[in-house]
């Protein structure tokens, strides 16, 4: 089997039998186009001329940043790993392709005064208007957003299948938003934004650039739509809001997701915590259980007056290292115990 063999009949299995968004099969296309040039430039035809030595010199050449990185490795795992299944002896390059370490940080909300100045830069543009609030106040990414049916609005009820996870997202909107897309024109009898001509992708990336110039407009510096759906997720959990609920609302297929980009603001696990520790020394005035803390009973570790947490603010005191210093001192302490308990005869 050759490699453009190879390629063509996993894109065209991968879009047949796993239905896959058409965002995720560009991605799979892009990496395979890139991996069949870069073959033919070096001279490999046959799907067993890969080595070890060769995929490692290509991906070494990769100037992307470590995040696509990943994801590009996942994706040419998953064509290994289909030649294998199908009798090529692909083994040894799934274990050759180690992902890089991932140093991506989350991506961080808007400062309420943000948001503000993104309405008031786009209260002249009704479509741009409606949608930077219908993304604040549902959390829908923009793919998802832009391509909404009026039929999944009932009243003040936003129901929708989410094209990346295909989960099921439920959202009760504020009558503000509902007004405002009810009074854009509108391309089509059966979408908001989107003709239902085109392809989702392209709408997608023309709304994030009419975005990013009322952003500019705004002064709102390192504006991406995605931050968006980021400050939906995280006044919820500053409120207290579950993460289980607000990984549901999200449309996230795992609440390991939620929790990879949104822990640092749990504002109920900070709360749990902070009992715990309170508990353990009830009746203790404050800052005698942590007399060098400035924060009294509150485990967070100290640090000099004015100097920033590991998340910056963005308007909202995250203390992000709060909940990794205490689970760790959490950890000690429990192995601590265990060395110290009386083994059973």
């Amino acid at each position: 089997m050759t490699i453009r063999e190879a390629c063509s009949i996993f894109l065209t299995e991968e879009a047949r039998i796993r239905n896959l968004p058409q965002g995720t099969i560009q991605g799979y296309e892009t990496v395979l186009r890139s991996l069949s040039r870069w073959a033919a430039e070096k001279g490999l035809s046959a799907l067993e001329d890969l080595d070890e030595n060769a995929v490692r010199a290509w991906v070494a050449n990769w100037t992307c940043r470590p995040s696509t990185a990943r994801k590009r490795l996942t994706q040419l795992k998953a064509l290994f790993r289909f030649t294998h299944d199908r009798g090529c002896d692909t083994r040894l390059l799934l274990a050759t392709l180690r992902p890089p370490r991932n140093e991506a940080r989350p991506t961080l909300p808007l400062e309420v005064a943000e948001v503000r100045a993104l309405l008031a830069a786009s209260n002249q543009q009704p479509k741009e208007h409606a949608l930077i609030l219908l993304m604040r106040y549902s959390g829908l990414a923009i793919g998802d957003a832009v391509t909404l049916k009026r039929a999944s609005i009932a009243d003040t009820e936003l129901t929708l299948r989410r094209a990346k996870s295909g989960e099921l997202v439920t959202v009760d909107l504020p009558d503000a938003v509902v007004s405002a897309m009810a009074s854009i024109p509108a391309p089509s009898p059966d979408y908001f934004w989107w003709s239902g001509r085109g392809k989702p992708v392209t709408s997608a990336k023309y709304w994030r650039s009419r975005l990013g110039i009322v952003a500019d407009r705004a002064g709102v510096a390192g504006f991406r739509p995605h931050r968006l759906r980021a400050t939906f997720a995280v006044s919820l959990l500053a409120q207290g809001v579950a993460i289980e609920d607000v990984s549901a609302l999200l449309g996230h297929s795992s609440i390991q997701t939620t929790e990879r980009y949104y822990a640092p603001w749990n504002a109920r696990r900070r709360e749990r915590l902070r009992r715990t520790w309170t508990d353990e020394a009830p009746g203790v005035p404050p800052g005698a259980a942590f007399p060098d803390s400035p924060h009294g009973n509150d485990p967070r570790p100290c640090r000099p007056p004015g100097s920033p947490s590991r998340v910056s603010g963005q308007g909202i005191d995250t203390h992000a290292a709060t909940l990794q210093d205490t689970l760790r001192i959490l950890r000690c302490r429990c192995r601590s115990m265990s060395r110290a308990a009386p083994r059973r005869a």
